[in-house]
């Protein structure tokens, strides 16, 4: 079962958001809130897996609130506006239901999150269980099988990247934005916009740039926020 809340300040919109929820066999509807800042104050405190969140709302718009939320808690907007799709899925959320929606819409939107859900259990699953440990990538037309732990760094060089090991340096067709999806977040982080590092791997780092051995790397103004949040939560972790 997925555990969901709505917060919709149109009272004939929750209600019918509420029968909704009812009737798909998979969603439990665990709160639904007219009030946006009694709707933030209680998904804070319920931390459901997937929220419905109106944009337009007095005191708390959907945008602030989705701003403002747990990145593991899934997002599907229902809104009247059109001209806030691209802002919404900038955000990463689930779906963008137009209002009026029908049950058929609702729940597709509904098996997205659940797919969504299923995906991040396998993929933590594997992690846990150390199958990530060897990454598979095409370079000179064969099908290179590489230890995640024998990566140095990854650097972006014109349409190819560097896959840096202590012994070879491999140059595969792919971008930084593809190969990050591939490599496990919990060991591997961007640092720059033509650096991916691992993080067992980080030495010592400052404002401008991480030590990797006698490898200096730097750190890009864009990444800096999330890579000192990153680096503060395993160091709070150990």
């Amino acid at each position: 079962m997925i555990r969901c809340i709505a917060i919709d300040d149109e009272p004939l919109a929750l209600k019918l958001l509420t029968r909704y929820c009812h009737k798909a066999p998979f969603i439990q509807l665990i709160g639904a809130y007219t009030d946006s800042i009694k709707g933030l104050s209680c998904v804070k405190s319920m931390d459901p897996d997937l929220i419905f969140l109106d944009i337009h709302m007095p005191d708390l718009s959907g945008m602030q609130i989705a701003n403002a939320l747990n990145k593991n808690i899934l997002v599907i907007f229902t809104t009247a506006y059109k001209q806030y799709a691209v802002e919404g899925f900038d955000l990463d959320v689930v779906d963008y239901l137009l209002k009026p929606f029908d049950f058929e819409r609702f729940l597709k939107a509904c098996t997205k999150a659940e797919e969504r859900i299923k995906s991040s259990l396998v993929k933590s699953t594997m992690e846990q269980n150390g199958f990530n440990e060897l990454f598979t990538f095409k370079y000179k037309y064969q099908q290179v099988q590489l230890p995640l732990r024998s990566i140095l760094y990854i650097e972006a060089f014109d349409n190819y990247i560097k896959i840096v090991t202590p012994d070879n340096t491999y140059m595969p067709v792919m971008t930084m934005k593809s190969i990050q999806k591939l490599l496990p977040e919990t060991r591997f982080i961007r640092v720059h916009n033509s650096y991916i590092v691992p993080i067992d791997k980080i030495k010592s780092f400052n404002k401008g740039k991480v030590m990797l051995d006698k490898i200096q790397i730097p750190i890009g103004r864009t990444y800096g926020k999330t890579f000192f949040k990153k680096m503060n939560s395993v160091e709070e972790g150990e």
